[in-house]
């Protein structure tokens, strides 16, 4: 019986260093080439429908060293660079799009803070109009200060970088969330956030394009929520109204893949996730996935960092 999984997180993969925005933080086209080349050599590439007829027990072997492919958030990337590639190689992968940024065309605070920080010369000048703005709005400045000092220098982020995705994505209320950083974007990015979601995001046909050439189409939420800061009812209406939209482009809804945004749950969330008779989740927990002995909704990914 085959119990090891390799499951790897993908998020940005685009041609960057020629783009509009060189600096945001992605992979290159070229490298994800040379990465599936690689993962090739040294794994399976399995399809999701592999893996869940395997774990219900239609299928009984997989192949060995097994590995998973998904791509998170639903990024136009997905469809421009990620699927002609992985259809050449006849690879199937499992993408998660967030509901609401293709139903209702918004762009999530996570991503406008990306492209904010990608388009900034100057991070010390971008914090003063953050605190600036917080002056505003009549945030407290002791607040502010505390998150400082609480702060430290991320995996991959230095200091002031942790600071302001802190500020911008936890500490300010969400009541002025949505209009601080929108100004904050339209002066960074110089672009009006309204437009910028056709860009950013898949629409729903291209979703079908990729359901119709056998990729997997997975629950991201609606809103991409922390879902541990969401009481039960919220949890559950974010996780229903991204399956009402999975229905309604076709994609699976029975023995179902869970992503989870930013990696975030609780015990209500696996309640949940039960009930509705989800089969994996999906977390940001770096390590092999053990098939036998794991919490099947509570899988490890890799980030595709570790490959590079």
């Amino acid at each position: 019986m085959i119990t090891n999984l390799t499951i790897v997180a993908y998020h940005y993969v685009r041609e960057i260093k020629n783009s509009k925005y060189p600096k945001i933080k992605g992979l290159e086209f070229s490298i994800f080439k040379n990465q599936l080349d690689f993962l090739e050599r040294k794994f399976n590439i399995i399809s999701a429908e592999q893996l869940v007829a395997y774990l219900i027990g239609e299928e009984k072997v997989i192949p060995v060293n097994p590995c998973l492919l998904t791509f998170d958030d639903g990024y136009k990337d997905h469809i421009t660079f990620v699927h002609s590639e992985l259809s050449k190689r006849k690879i199937s992968g499992c993408f998660f799009p967030v509901a609401s940024s293709i139903i209702d065309k918004v762009v999530l605070d996570v991503h406008a803070i990306q492209f904010i920080l990608a388009c900034t010369k100057d991070i010390k000048n971008l914090i003063k109009d953050i605190i600036s703005k917080c002056d505003e709005y009549k945030i407290n400045k002791r607040i502010i200060e505390n998150v400082w000092k609480s702060t430290k220098k991320g995996i991959y982020d230095k200091k002031e970088i942790v600071f302001i995705k802190k500020i911008l994505q936890q500490t300010i209320p969400i009541k002025n969330r949505p209009i601080i950083i929108k100004s904050l974007f339209e002066k960074y990015v110089d672009e009006p956030l309204d437009d910028f979601s056709k860009q950013l995001y898949m629409s729903s046909n291209e979703l079908v394009s990729l359901i119709q050439d056998k990729m997997y189409i997975g629950n991201h939420t609606y809103n991409h929520y922390w879902l541990n800061t969401l009481n039960i009812k919220d949890q559950n209406i974010e996780i229903e109204k991204s399956l009402k939209f999975l229905k309604s482009i076709k994609a699976p809804i029975k023995n179902w893949i869970m992503c989870f945004p930013y990696g975030a749950y609780n015990n209500n969330t696996l309640k949940i996730l039960k009930k509705k008779k989800c089969l994996i989740g999906l977390t940001t927990k770096s390590g092999e996935s053990d098939l036998k002995n794991d919490n099947l909704l509570k899988l490890n990914r890799f980030d595709t960092n570790h490959f590079l």
